[in-house]
């Protein structure tokens, strides 16, 4: 299993950053808001019935109770952070154009000397105000708000028109949520995420997704299971990201998971336009600037924003949808001490792989993954989803029935059976570099690939 779980793992973290990457992009249509056209009462009506995952433990929250708890500080551009707050306790009216005293701050002069740190520049004379887009300025909140406060916070909305098609418009909800946490290599303070509900001619036909690590698609509103009006929404565990099912959801390196078990945000009850919101005009970030990609607070809406694909046309299609795959394969609960029974349960771990049954997968290959997750690389849950990923549809679905042969199998120790890609047999042929050698090993009255 050194080449499927350590080697394949390597390439296959090194593979998605590329396809993440490359390739053409696709024109993407930008939208602002025009709140003159918006209907609070067509806000309400088509609001989303928003499903928590039951192991949530990252509620949302009121952004204004956000800003209130949290310090106001400015960041120049990563250098030379000031020790000393702009704000603390932060008043959420001042953040806006529309205050009598909004916050202000002196960037820095390059050349001009400073008191600490000291190779740091000073202090221009110019000032930037908060309604400055990435101007500087961050809230910074304590740990303790990360909990957020319950499916009892507001949603924010916001309502756009289509550029060229007076017919179609749309309602964007926001969410807000103290703390973002996917992995580790994702977590940062502040958390907006977002839907929008497609209307033609004041009726709905589609929900737009804003997906993490990827273009925004639609669902089409008879498949959201809308109840009394509102379409349900699934968020994910941690990272907030919206989905139309619950299940595995593809992102980037890892996976989102969302489920129909947890608490309803019922949105339509506490529903407000955004630019109501005493802080609407900030436009600054949500979070502390840590300058590491996944670390970053996130800014939010703000008067002007332009938001992509709002009313895109390209399906979430399968990748957001439960799989229509067959059953897992259940094994026996204590697997023969035989040769024969290495080559069962590797047999059993293809099967899973040409599936993306993730559960199987990593229950079979537990050891090994164990040992690539002990050499830095990430659980086994997150890896074989890039592994998945890299394996061309038709050989996933020839894995589905893959055998091997008894020929090609060496017993290395009592208890161990190596099994080289040759003597895998199915409808295409696979090469080592695809698939590897893996060892199967006796433990536990089970075998496992342990390397």
């Amino acid at each position: 299993m050194s080449v499927r779980v350590r080697a394949m793992v390597s390439v296959a973290v090194s593979a998605s950053v590329a396809l993440v990457a490359c390739g053409p992009e696709k024109p993407k249509e930008y939208t602002g808001a025009e709140p003159s056209q918006a209907s609070a009462t067509a806000a309400a009506k088509f609001a989303p019935l928003v499903r928590l995952h039951e192991k949530e433990s990252l509620m949302p929250m009121d952004a204004s109770r956000f800003i209130e708890r949290s310090v106001l500080r400015f960041d120049h551009d990563g250098m030379c952070r000031d020790e000393a707050p702009v704000a603390d306790p932060v008043d959420p009216r001042r953040l806006s154009p529309r205050a009598a005293e909004p916050y202000r701050h002196a960037d820095v002069e390059r050349g001009k000397p400073s008191s600490t740190p000291v190779s740091c520049p000073g202090h221009a004379e110019k000032e930037r105000a908060t309604t400055e887009v990435g101007a500087g300025f961050y809230l910074d909140p304590p740990n303790e708000v990360r909990e957020g406060e319950g499916p009892g916070a507001p949603v924010y909305w916001e309502h756009h028109k289509h550029k060229t098609d007076p017919a179609r418009t749309a309602y964007v909800y926001w969410f807000f949520y103290p703390y973002n946490k996917l992995v580790a290599g994702n977590r940062h303070e502040g958390d907006w995420e977002r839907v929008a509900v497609q209307l033609r001619d004041g009726k709905p036909q589609a929900v737009t997704f804003a997906k993490h690590g990827g273009d925004p698609c639609r669902t089409k509103w008879s498949e959201l299971n809308p109840r009394d009006g509102h379409p349900t929404v699934y968020s994910a565990l941690g990272s907030h990201g919206s989905y139309s099912t619950e299940g595995f959801h593809r992102v980037s390196h890892t996976f989102d998971r969302t489920s129909d078990e947890g608490a309803e945000w019922r949105t339509w009850d506490n529903v407000r336009p955004v630019d109501r919101e005493p802080w609407w005009g900030y436009a600054g970030w949500w979070g502390a600037q840590q300058h590491v990609n996944g670390f970053n607070g996130p800014m939010g809406p703000y008067p002007n924003r332009q938001l992509p694909g709002i009313f895109t046309d390209e399906p979430c299609g399968d990748a957001d949808k439960p799989p229509a795959d067959p059953p897992a394969e259940q094994p026996a609960p204590n697997a023969p001490k035989t040769k024969e029974g290495a080559i069962q349960r590797y047999e059993e771990f293809l099967h899973a792989v040409g599936r993306e049954d993730i559960d199987t997968v990593c229950e079979v290959a537990g050891p090994a993954a164990k040992q690539a997750e002990d050499q830095g690389f990430g659980p086994c849950e997150s890896t074989f989803v890039i592994t998945f990923r890299m394996i061309p549809p038709e050989k996933k679905k020839a894995l589905q029935t893959a055998t091997v042969d008894p020929g090609g199998v060496t017993e290395t120790a009592p208890d161990k059976f190596e099994i080289p890609a040759e003597a895998v047999r199915a409808s295409v042929t696979f090469s080592e570099s695809e698939i590897g050698s893996s060892t199967m090993g006796y433990m536990k009255d089970k075998w496992y690939v342990v390397d």
